[in-house]
């Protein structure tokens, strides 16, 4: 896959002839992958190439910077995850207060200097430019000036409940990043990774702790994160952790996590936490991915360290055992809490 960020990188030759989408694509969730999915599709009916089109940073954290949007995957992550669903071209454009005002056709034609555009797939509530003014009908009045036709492609529905067993069923209906970052902040990675088709994540950079772990038995990797991403609520969880480079088949380990301020020790800081199961070596300055499966509690705090580090012991077994599970295909042996 080419990547190409915008404006930063300079126009090269004759553009290529695409299919195209364009979207913020947070999360890449099952809805995001049946777009881009036909995106692919339709490139080879027209013998031309596939690219999806995203912006950095998320439009909200530019239109309205103070909101608390907490979003699903980096930058990185997220293009790593387009680059897997076979797309040829990633444009990252660059969201700022200018191409905040620019009209859709502004933008179009700015576009199709990079990328020829055959036709655009879109969604039937698609908008694009300046007070999202460039409805769907808008874009194909464009369109048939600037030489693309527009396919409005109907949002994928989720066929099955994603509530836990035995709760009432809930109606089916589109998948959105939103909801899945509420799912996210109450903890219920399990529901929020059915609905992403994989586990959600947190990518950080491992820190030096106060190595209280370590004193106990149990030596963790303090994770520091973009205060923008969408963090699980605090708690204890079962996760997959890998150290970058993130790569196909790369290793990966199964980990204990803790989220929160640390009660017993009177924390005033939100800590993420990980205990890597059957893992030695030295972790600083490392990148680290994690995974989420499952949340195992919430967060309690312990009068006697004795209970605490017994507590501890339990959720690594619990870990382990739920981990080697879900290697193995088996049905889980625990939910979220």
């Amino acid at each position: 896959m080419r990547l190409t960020r915008v404006p930063d990188d300079p126009l090269a030759g004759r553009p290529p002839e695409v299919v195209a989408t364009i979207g913020n694509f947070d999360g890449v969730h099952r809805g995001h992958r049946t777009l881009i999915g036909k995106v692919v599709e339709r490139a080879a009916q027209l013998g031309a190439r596939s690219a999806v089109v995203t912006f950095d940073p998320h439009p909200l954290l530019v239109i309205r910077p103070h909101s608390p949007l907490r979003l699903l995957s980096t930058g990185e992550e997220k293009a790593d995850l387009i680059a897997g669903l076979g797309i040829d071209h990633l444009l990252v454009w660059r969201f700022d207060p200018g191409l905040q005002q620019m009209g859709a056709e502004g933008f179009l034609e700015q576009l199709n200097q990079r990328l020829r555009l055959r036709r655009l797939l879109v969604g039937p509530r698609f908008a694009l430019g300046r007070g999202r003014h460039g409805t769907v009908e808008v874009i194909r009045a464009i369109g048939a000036r600037l030489g693309f036709d527009v396919e409005e492609v109907s949002p994928y529905v989720e066929p099955r409940p994603l509530g836990p067993a035995g709760a009432a069923p809930r109606g089916a209906g589109p998948l959105s990043s939103t909801a899945i970052r509420a799912l996210i902040a109450a903890g219920q990675v399990g529901r929020a990774g059915r609905a992403l088709g994989r586990p959600p994540t947190l990518t950080g950079v491992v820190v030096s702790g106060e190595q209280v772990g370590r004193t106990l038995g149990y030596p963790t990797a303090n994770l520091s994160l973009s205060a923008s991403l969408a963090v699980p609520a605090d708690g204890v969880y079962a996760a997959w952790a890998e150290v970058a480079p993130f790569t196909p088949g790369a290793q990966r380990f199964p980990a204990a996590v803790s989220i929160g301020m640390r009660p017993t020790f009177g924390g005033q800081q939100r800590q993420v936490e990980a205990y890597l199961l059957d893992f030695s070596g030295d972790l600083y300055g490392t990148t680290m991915r994690l995974h989420f499966v499952a949340r195992l509690r919430g967060q309690e705090r312990f009068v006697r360290l004795e209970d605490l580090v017994a507590q501890m012991r339990r959720d690594v077994e619990t870990t382990q055992a739920l981990l080697v599970a879900e290697s193995e295909d088996v049905a889980p042996i625990a939910a979220d809490g």
